[in-house]
């Protein structure tokens, strides 16, 4: 039997850029998702059109059944196939500028010799500023060819296109995995930093549930999170789900497991209640509150603690409103800005108890005895958004003298001490 061995090669960008296109090199469910900004996307350019080195790929060569993370490129099965484990960032942000598609369009300027993402200025000035997708096409490149100006610094642009299009035949370092076990690829995943950007808990997590649930990350979650971020609901991220699903698959457990140390029939029974639950917690935030999407509730965590109560309480016991005022209230007093998993650790024990509401609130009053929102909640932009949502939330309340108030929320923490809000001279 074959021994585990690395095996150290290399590969040119041109090549790389062709084997990812075709399925050759595969990203595995267990990976991350793509989430570099575009604006590396010149940087990463420029390191290969002046020989910088831009560290190696990790690949794995295996026979294994494993699930693909997405279907587009199509996975091709074969011995000519290899997972991505190390470099999926770097590999898809080439892909991307070879097709000038996704927002990922580069420019260079050989006067300048200087890359940039498109933008307004850029494609007004279309005889100076050329897309790299462009420079690469060998039809196009012809074309321009052909159409350079005749002038003093003629030959100079000639051989700065001529070195960007060299970048196809810059050979990036591969490691490749050989004989290794699915545990081993994902191991490896997990102690990998990615241009010394340490993975987030979400990541590992993902990679701990895709080993041991496979499918499940690239049939039932990624699409749910595609759905989200359809609706506009972008932070509302992975982790934040598991949280709730792990909650609603023992809803009476007093310390909290991970889904991958979950039976796949629990995990899949608890992601649909969470699911349909989520919908349920964005439903009510957008009738009551008429928030469309999250860009004034900072964190995707505000939302964990309803979405676990949509799914174990019935609706005619729900207090929605009770639920939609915490929610502003816990905004205004930047729950879960510190020590994040402890304070929903806390969060989801009093979703446990026969009063949550009151006990979430008692979990907001360790923070700050008093719920009145005063001049500090204003001082910072984060601050400013949280204090504008609660008092949108709670004056209405007001203006109908509390017509719900002391049915829900409002009774509990007292009228006085949550409004009337203090509202800066100059609201911003």
């Amino acid at each position: 039997m074959t021994q585990p061995h690395l095996k150290l090669e290399n590969i040119k960008v041109k090549q790389l850029i062709g084997d990812y296109r075709a399925g050759h090199i595969v990203i595995p469910e267990f990976q991350r998702e793509y989430v570099w900004r575009k604006s590396k996307a010149p940087k990463l350019i420029d390191s290969l059109y002046r020989g910088f080195p831009i560290s190696s790929l990790l690949l794995w060569q295996s026979a294994e059944q494993v699930r693909a993370r997405r279907n587009n490129p199509r996975p091709t099965r074969g011995s000519s196939m290899s997972w991505l484990i190390d470099g999926q960032q770097r590999v898809i942000t080439l892909a991307r500028t070879m097709s000038g598609d996704d927002g990922i369009e580069v420019v260079f300027h050989p006067d300048h010799d200087e890359f940039r993402l498109a933008n307004a200025a850029t494609r007004k000035d279309r005889s100076n500023w050329l897309r790299i997708a462009d420079l690469w096409d060998d039809t196009l490149y012809r074309s321009l060819r052909r159409n350079l100006d005749v002038g003093r610094y003629a030959d100079k642009r000639e051989a700065r296109f001529e070195k960007v299009r060299a970048i196809l035949d810059y050979e990036v370092p591969l490691v490749k995995m050989c004989e290794h076990s699915f545990d081993d690829a994902v191991n490896a995943f997990r102690r990998i930093n990615t241009l010394g950007v340490r993975l987030k808990v979400e990541d590992i997590e993902s990679a701990h549930v895709a080993a041991r649930h496979s499918g499940f990350i690239a049939d039932e979650v990624v699409p749910f999170l595609e759905q989200l971020t359809r609706q506009s609901f972008t932070r509302l991220n992975v982790m934040h789900l598991f949280r709730a699903c792990a909650f609603i698959a023992l809803p009476d457990g007093r310390n909290r497991t991970p889904l991958h140390k979950l039976e796949q029939k629990e995990v899949l029974r608890a992601w649909k209640q969470t699911q349909r639950a989520t919908e349920q917690a964005i439903g009510l935030i957008r009738s009551e509150l008429g928030l469309v999407n999250m860009e004034i509730l900072w964190s995707g965590a505000l939302l964990v603690p309803i979405i676990v109560l949509c799914a174990t309480m019935p609706p005619r016991q729900r207090d929605s409103r009770g639920l939609v005022a915490w929610l502003a209230l816990a905004a205004l007093h930047h729950r879960y800005s510190r020590s994040s998993e402890t304070a929903l650790d806390q969060d989801l024990r009093a979703c446990r108890t026969t009063d949550p509401i009151g006990a979430l609130l008692a979990n907001l009053r360790q923070m700050r005895t008093s719920l009145l929102a005063d001049a500090k909640d204003y001082s910072e932009p984060i601050h400013l958004n949280s204090a504008h949502f609660a008092q949108k939330m709670f004056r209405p309340m007001h203006d109908r003298q509390c017509s719900w108030a002391f049915d829900g929320i409002v009774g509990r923490v007292q009228t006085f001490d949550v409004m009337p809000f203090w509202v800066p001279a100059t609201p911003g």
